[in-house]
C-alpha cells in the first residue's frame, strides 16, 4: 500500500531518524518507490534528505511540525 502524504509525514515525525529502507519496510513497498515518494516531499519543501555514510536519512524541516494529523507552521513560535 502506498502511503498518503499525511501518513508518511506522521510516520517520519513519530520516529526521529528514518531512512528510505525503513519507509519501504513499513509500507511494504520497494526502495525505489519510497525514494520517489520522499522526493515529492522534498520538492514540496516539507522534508530534507541528509546523507550519512551510505544511508539517506529523511528529516522533517524544523519550521514544520506534524501534530494530531495536521501540518502546523511553527517558526513563529520557535518550536
Amino acid at each position: 500500500m502506498i502511503p498518503t502524504t499525511e501518513e508518511l509525514l506522521e510516520f517520519i515525525s513519530k520516529k526521529e531518524l528514518v531512512n528510505l529502507s525503513m519507509i519501504a519496510k513499513n509500507y511494504d513497498i520497494k526502495n525505489a518507490t519510497a525514494s520517489d515518494i520522499v522526493n515529492d516531499l522534498v520538492h514540496k519543501k516539507l522534508v530534507e534528505i541528509k546523507q550519512i555514510g551510505g544511508s539517506k536519512i529523511v528529516v522533517l524541516k524544523k519550521r514544520y511540525k506534524w501534530k494530531r494529523g495536521k501540518l502546523l507552521f511553527s517558526s513563529f513560535l520557535g518550536l
